[in-house]
């Protein structure tokens, strides 16, 4: 997890926030402040067309006269409500074209960060924990992309303050100065007392969400040990310790920009106040007097609730920043943990999986797998065993691309390996999409041919639902060997040349475990087979063990099987092919 304080030393914002975008949703930001600009200016045409109603309404000569401004009442009213019409269409406009615009972009960073995830080295993705990433993708590209809708609503709100402030100078310099002093004090105020504490405030609540997360994720995923062990008050207690630091960093996040916001508003009435009170000492004359009011009033009509709304945006960007800060580092990260995953070389005729001198470790000092050799024909069933933790489930993901070997070559078709592992996961869904899982649609028959050979046939015809019957979340509405039968047939159902099977049927009893092997050895596929069941080694063709990470083959001789003393990478290609 990033350190909170790595944001005060990285980039400024503006370069961080200008990153996660691309150079069209840069444009589109332009292009929609812009045209939020636009709206603002309308209110102060609006606010022009109103004075200059007063002023022919009060006046029978009024002191400008230009071709393309209406010289008369009605007219002047018409185009008032022209301005008006055009405005609130424009604002609607521009409203939603933001809103799908930010849309869109929550979706482009869920996609980004998703996929970085999924193409992060396989060692430090299982570092990181589910509850977490899960947060990440769902909850802070929200509000990564709420940062962004703030950003362009404070920028174009500012533009429309900034452009009023100068209608306010062409018409009183002295309202202008009062107007500036209020904003600078309330910018100070700001500045001093409130976005700082936003700040710590809003990385507090995320780095406690993330704790509340992970506590609430491992109860549900240990519900029955829980209640085995009949320990729910200490899991409640620390979920209500958590809880209550969440709320209360929550509540700082959340109360500092309506704090703001209050004494914006309650400012701004007092300045509207002062600008009244400023007309009325510099213009004696009541009809122009009335004028004056009746263009502070339309112009403030926009400004006040403006410049309360600026107040509060600017509290809320401080504490979604934390989430663009959050983001562009998972990005990053993923970005430089990613896997470069290099084609493999296809094996010679006749062999579906070649191994030369692989080697593997976590850590250096402590290897894996040292200089592995393995040759597998097609067709053939090899039954690999070993201690537990001594490499066996690293070896298969060297195989299928999900660890990269530190030192020599893997010669396989990755396209026609299906793997089926330790721990099956299953979707929240029915029995015919955990078979597809990413597949193309196939008819009935196929997918129950599938079933039949993983011996799980029998129990969808029985389902009044079939192959629609659901399985509940990650199949918890199933048996562990129900469970096992499905990743068998999902496995099958592709078709590939190659099965891994790591422990795929050590939930079966054997007689049902029998019946599935006979099944896959018949299918023609070769079959890579990690299992510590004895049995097993009947159906296979070679038998390796893995020791201090070294594979060896070991052969029968009689009704006993041996320890061959010469390493698998040691043997004649002649007895390799055997």
């Amino acid at each position: 997890m990033f350190n909170v304080d790595h944001q005060r030393s990285g980039s400024p914002r503006r370069r961080v926030a200008a990153r996660l975008l691309s150079a069209r949703q840069r444009l589109l930001f332009v292009l929609l402040t812009v045209t939020r600009v636009a709206v603002g200016l309308c209110d102060i045409a609006v606010a022009a067309a109103t004075y200059w109603l007063f002023q022919l309404l009060e006046l029978q000569s009024p002191p400008h006269r230009f071709a393309w401004i209406p010289h008369t009442v009605l007219g002047a009213a018409l185009l008032g409500s022209i301005l008006v019409v055009v405005r609130a269409a424009m604002d609607m406009a521009s409203s939603r074209s933001v809103f799908h615009w930010i849309q869109r972009l929550h979706g482009d960073f869920l996609l980004r960060l998703t996929s970085g995830y999924s193409e992060l080295q396989w060692t430090r993705f299982v570092c990181r924990n589910r509850a977490e990433l899960l947060h990440h993708t769902i909850d802070t590209t929200r509000e990564a992309a709420d940062f962004y809708h703030r950003c362009l609503e404070m920028t174009a709100g500012a533009a429309v303050v900034a452009a009023m402030a100068a209608a306010l100078v062409a018409e009183s310099a002295t309202a202008a100065l009062a107007f500036g002093c209020a904003v600078a004090a309330f910018y100070g105020l700001h500045r001093l007392l409130i976005r700082n504490g936003v700040q710590h405030a809003a990385a507090d609540r995320e780095a406690s969400l993330n704790r509340l997360q992970k506590i609430v994720t491992g109860v549900f995923a240990s519900a029955g040990e829980i209640r085995a062990y009949n320990i729910h008050s200490f899991f409640r207690r620390r979920i209500r310790s958590e809880a209550e630091a969440y709320a209360a960093h929550h509540r700082r996040a959340v109360f500092l920009p309506q704090f703001a916001r209050i004494v914006a508003d309650q400012g701004a009435v007092l300045l509207f106040l002062g600008l009244i009170a400023v007309a009325a000492a510099q213009h004696g004359d009541t009809r122009r007097l009335l004028s004056l009011l009746a263009f502070y009033f339309v112009l403030s009509r926009r400004l006040l609730p403006l410049l309360s709304q600026l107040s509060l945006i600017a509290g809320q960007m401080e504490s979604s920043w934390e989430n663009v800060r959050i983001l562009e580092a998972e990005l990053t990260e993923c970005r430089d943990g990613r896997a470069f995953v290099s084609a493999a070389p296809l094996p010679q005729r006749g062999y579906v999986l070649e191994l030369h001198h692989v080697s593997f470790w976590y850590h250096a000092d402590r290897p894996l797998l040292r200089s592995v050799d393995l040759r597998l024909r097609a067709g053939e069933v090899a039954v690999l065993h070993g201690a537990s933790g001594i490499g066996k489930t690293s070896l298969l993901n060297l195989i299928a691309g999900v660890l990269q070997p530190v030192n020599g070559s893997i010669c396989v078709d990755r396209s026609s390996i299906a793997c089926v592992p330790q721990e099956i996961f299953l979707l929240d869904d029915s029995i015919r999409s955990n078979l597809l899982f990413g597949l193309a649609p196939r008819c009935d028959e196929v997918l129950m041919r599938a079933l039949s050979l993983a011996s799980l046939a029998d129990y969808v015809t029985a389902q009044p639902a079939g192959l629609d019957t659901q399985v509940g979340d990650n199949g918890a509405l199933l048996s562990g060997g129900q469970r096992q039968r499905l990743g068998l047939a999902r496995a099958i159902l592709r078709g590939s040349g190659l099965l891994l099977l790591d422990e795929a049927t050590a939930a079966l009893d054997p007689e049902i475990e029998r019946r599935i092997l006979t099944g896959l050895s018949a299918s023609g596929a070769a079959i890579l087979l990690v299992s510590h069941h004895p049995h097993v080694r009947t159906f296979a063709h070679r038998v390796y063990r893995l020791h201090n990470g070294c594979l060896r083959e070991e052969t029968r001789q009689g009704s006993e099987v041996h320890a061959r003393a010469v390493a698998t990478r040691a043997r004649a290609p002649v007895a390799a092919d055997r």
